[in-house]
Formats: structure tokens, C-alpha cells, sequence
């Protein structure tokens, strides 16, 4: 029943959201002009693409600069600043034809030449880019004339265009020139892309404006004059300023006031498939967790995710096996894999040496980021007292809880992931040679199949690679799901052309105010 009515609430939100994206059907044509105002969660690093960190730079970045390639919002891949490409020599070799003439807002050619130079600055160690991890397997980049670029891979891999599109913010291109004038200290606050709309105001903590990009390369587009994000840490005053009016959009909406804001007349609420996962890992590093049988007897059989995502998420997500989330491409459903079964849990507890005379005790690290990560943990800790195993959940500072969980200090961790776009996404996670490597492992079928996963030259390869990594991973207990965390967001009926992406993307290109 409870499953019933999640699915006609989702079905309902997702009419909204089509009615949100297609004003020109209905015979409304988009009125140019107008101040977006928005409630924004938090304030940004920066703006410089690949070296301002966090979500919320990535999200606003996403405005300023263009990719070559981007994603829709069924997570296909599309031409961006990129108006075509092809692979040669069984993807190994990537040729993308560029549009022509793009200007950055600082009047410079946007061509070959700043594509090569992005890339270059990219995977140089010293420029400690958020994306060079994800572009390892650039070999060499060859400018073929002004706009033909070819990229060289070391060897075939699909990984390329989800790199490209979408992993962490893509790979925005900036100014070459204007980059160089400012220097990396200044460049995040002075970016220069591309994009629809220009950095007009920064008051650190308080407020962003962005303004039109009047010569945008495509046509007609933005239709807004502005864009004020307003920093509004607190959940509660971000809903109460939509409900107020002193607001039009909220970009991040706290679930447990989307069921009240949905209610208010004139306003929508949007969700979809979740994008992005409570997961959990074990220091596999430390005994008893190098036992499999202990990590499945845990969080297998010895949790109930369902009753885990249905108290700590209020109708608005649900439970979860793997660690890629039901809204990523190449999603693999294992929820069958380990049903809630306490009395098979402590039988495999009794195997590994655990039961009421020797009773398994360890400690469990979260934060408050999210807010219902520690609402989760203490319902883990209910659920295992009832198999006999004793948690100490920490709740801890988010940097506290950033620093033990890089240097490998606990036994379990609870944390949420940022929106993932497909297996390879939480690459890093597991790789023990260029990656944080969270679980610790030591396991030379993940090395394989990770290997595997970058070395898939066709899409349908990669998926499948991506899928059994999945179900590995999940199989061992060793770093996996445990709900699922849709992305929230809402606007007034005045917001139109807006194109829900889930959380993979905000952009505001397409929007318009009616008046």
C-alpha cells in the first residue's frame, strides 16, 4: 500500500515536471526578462571549473561554462559545444567537431586550441583538478584546425563521454586567456566560460547574482535578465520563503517539509528516480569485518532497509541494496539478494565466533550533512541490538567525519553519496591505486572488474561491467546501499521551462517567468 501511494505521489510530481518543461506545447510562448530569485542551501568555493569544489559550485558552474558534452534529462548524451563526434580505432580515438563561432564572455575565439589547453590544464598533477582522475586515459590531444579536435586515448574505453558530460561537473571549458590574465588565486572568483549567464556579484555567505550572457551562442536563450541565489542555510527558512512568496525557486527542498510545501496553491514539488544513495561501507581492513559472513550477517540479513527508508525518509525515497541508486544508468535491482532475516544473521554471527556469551561490539561513524543519516544509523543500531551485536553510532562534525573516514579510522561508516551517473561514477570509491579506496579492500576480482568496467570500448559493455561491479560489491557487503535520496526541488507556477534533471544538473537556461 505504502509502495501504492509513493508511486502515484512520484506519478503526480512527475506531471508537474512536465508541464514545468514544455510551455510551447501548451501554447504558452516563453516571455523574456524578468529576476529569478532563489533559495540556495549553501555558498560556493568558487567558480573556477575543475578547482572549486562542492555540489553547489558544481551546480552553479553549470551556468557560467559549457561542456563539449552534456547529459539530457534521461541521462543521454548530447552535443554541447560539441556539435558532433565519432570514435575511431574501436574507441580508442575520439574526433568532436566543434561549433563555430562561440565567443567566452571575454570576447575570445572559443575553438581547438582552448579545448587542448582545458584539457591540458585538466590532467596536469599540479593544477589538482576534480576531474583529472576521470580523465587518466587521455594519452594525447591533437588539434586537427580550428574546430576538430582529436583525443588519443591509451587505450579503447567508453569512460570518455560520462567524463566528459557529466562526472563531478564534467569538464567545463573556460578562457584560456582570461585564466592566464587573473592567475589560479583570482580565478575563482573572475570565470570566464562560455555559458548563458555571467558572474555579476559575490557576497560570500549572503547572496550570488548571475546576469545574461547577451551574446549566448544559442539563439534566443537565456530568456532571464538575472538570477539571485540567496543563502539560505536553514531548511525551514528556505521552504517558508517559497511559501512566503519572497521566493520562486528552492533548489535543494528538505523532505520533511515537501509534503506541507506541496500543499500550498501555486506551488510544485519535483522528485524522480533517486540519483544519489545512503550508503555504507566496513573497513575490511579490520577484523572481524575481512570476514564476509560478519559483513553479511550486518547489513544483509541483520538490517531492514525498507523500514530504514520509510522512518528516516518520510515517504520520499526507498530502500536500497547496491551503491548505484535506481535513477543512474546501467541501475542493477538487487533487492533480492539479502532479504531481512535476523535469525540468518545471527546464525552466520554463531559461524564467525559472535553470539550471546561473545557478542560482536564495534563503533559506526556518520554526520548530520544529511540530515537523516544519523536517524538512519540509530535504527541500524535497534535493528542489530535484536541479533545480538552492540553499535556505538558517532555522529560527528562533517569535516571530523571527511578526515577519519580518508584515513581509514573506523570500523563501519553511513554517508551520502553525491548524484551518480553511472557505476564507473563511484570508481574512485573502490580503487586502491588511484582512488580514497573506502572500503580498504585488498581484492583482486574488484581491481579486475574495475579494470574491466574502464576498458569497455561500447556503451553496452560498459553497462554490463558496471552492473556486475554492482552486484559484487553488494554480494560481499562490502560497499553498498542502504536507501535511496531523491532529489527535492521547488517552484512557484510562475517558473516555467525549467528541466528537472534529478539533481545531475541545475540549469536555468530555458526558464522564463510569466507575469
Amino acid at each position: 500500500m505504502q509502495a501504492h501511494r509513493q508511486s502515484a505521489w512520484l506519478f503526480s510530481l512527475t506531471v508537474v515536471c512536465l508541464l514545468l518543461m514544455q510551455p510551447i506545447a501548451w501554447g504558452q510562448q516563453p516571455k523574456p526578462g524578468g529576476t529569478l530569485r532563489v533559495a540556495w542551501e549553501a555558498d560556493v568555493t568558487g567558480f573556477d571549473p575543475g578547482f572549486s569544489r562542492g555540489i553547489q559550485a558544481y551546480y552553479l558552474k553549470g551556468n557560467l561554462f559549457n561542456p563539449l558534452v552534456t547529459v539530457d534529462e534521461n541521462l543521454n548524451f548530447v552535443p554541447e559545444l560539441a556539435e558532433s563526434w565519432e570514435t575511431q580505432e574501436n574507441g580508442k580515438v575520439y574526433v568532436f567537431h566543434l561549433r563555430k563561432g562561440v565567443k567566452f564572455h571575454d570576447g575570445t575565439d572559443f575553438n581547438a586550441e582552448a579545448v587542448r589547453w582545458n584539457i591540458q590544464w585538466t590532467t596536469d598533477r599540479d593544477s589538482q583538478s576534480v576531474m583529472d582522475a576521470f580523465l587518466d586515459t587521455i594519452e594525447a590531444v591533437e588539434v586537427i584546425d580550428a574546430h576538430t579536435v582529436k583525443i588519443i586515448l591509451k587505450y579503447p574505453t567508453f569512460t570518455l563521454l560520462p567524463a566528459l558530460a557529466q562526472y563531478r561537473e564534467g569538464l567545463l571549458i573556460k578562457s584560456p586567456t582570461a585564466y592566464e590574465k587573473v592567475g589560479r588565486q583570482d580565478a575563482p572568483r573572475h570565470p570566464v566560460g562560455t555559458g548563458p549567464f555571467k558572474l555579476a556579484q559575490w557576497e560570500q555567505n549572503n547572496l550570488i547574482v548571475l546576469e545574461k550572457n547577451k551574446d549566448y551562442w544559442k539563439p534566443g536563450l537565456p530568456y532571464l535578465d538575472r538570477i539571485e541565489f540567496k543563502i539560505m542555510k536553514d531548511g525551514v527558512t528556505r521552504a517558508t520563503a517559497l511559501r512566503a512568496g519572497e521566493v520562486d525557486y528552492v533548489s535543494w527542498l528538505p523532505r520533511e517539509h515537501a509534503d506541507r510545501v506541496a500543499k500550498v496553491p501555486k506551488i510544485h514539488v519535483m522528485a524522480g528516480k533517486g540519483s544519489s544513495t545512503a550508503f555504507s561501507a566496513f573497513n575490511v581492513s579490520r577484523k572481524p569485518f575481512d570476514d564476509p559472513r560478519v559483513r553479511v550477517a550486518l547489513t544483509g540479513y541483520g538490517i531492514d532497509r525498507r523500514a530504514i527508508a520509510k522512518a528516516a525518509l518520510l515517504g520520499h525515497g526507498g530502500p536500497q541494496w547496491g551503491f548505484l541508486p535506481p535513477g543512474a544508468k546501467g541501475f542493477k535491482d538487487l533487492s533480492e539478494m539479502y532479504p531481512y532475516d535476523p535469525e540468518k544473521a545471527k546464525a552466520l554471527l554463531k559461524e564467525a565466533g559472535f553470539d550471546e556469551q561473545n557478542p560482536l561490539k564495534y563503533s559506526l561513524i556518520t554526520h548530520a550533512g544529511e540530515t537523516a543519516l544519523p536517524t538512519m544509523a540509530t535504527i541500524m543500531k535497534t535493528q542489530l541490538a535484536k541479533v545480538g551485536v552492540q553499535v556505538n553510532v558517532e555522529v560527528l562534525d562533517r569535516p571530523i567525519y571527511l578526515k577519519r573516514s580518508n584515513n581509514h579510522e573506523y570500523e563501519q561508516l553511513l554517508n551520502a553519496s553525491s548524484h551518480m551517473l553511472d557505476a564507473y561514477d563511484r570508481a574512485s570509491s573502490f580503487d586502491r591505486h588511484a582512488g580514497v579506496n573506502i572500503p580498504n579492500h585488498q581484492d583482486p576480482k574488484i581491481d579486475a572488474l574495475l579494470d574491466r568496467l574502464r576498458r569497455a570500448s561500447t556503451e553496452a559493455d560498459y553497462l554490463k561491467a558496471g552492473e556486475d561491479l554492482q552486484e559484487y560489491a553488494t554480494q560481499q557487503m562490502m560497499y553498498f546501499g542502504v536507501a535511496t535520496l531523491p532529489d527535492l526541488e521547488a517552484a512557484r507556477d510562475s517558473v516555467k521551462g525549467y528541466v528537472f534533471m534529478r539533481g545531475y544538473k541545475k540549469r536555468y537556461e530555458t526558464v522564463w517567468l510569466e507575469r
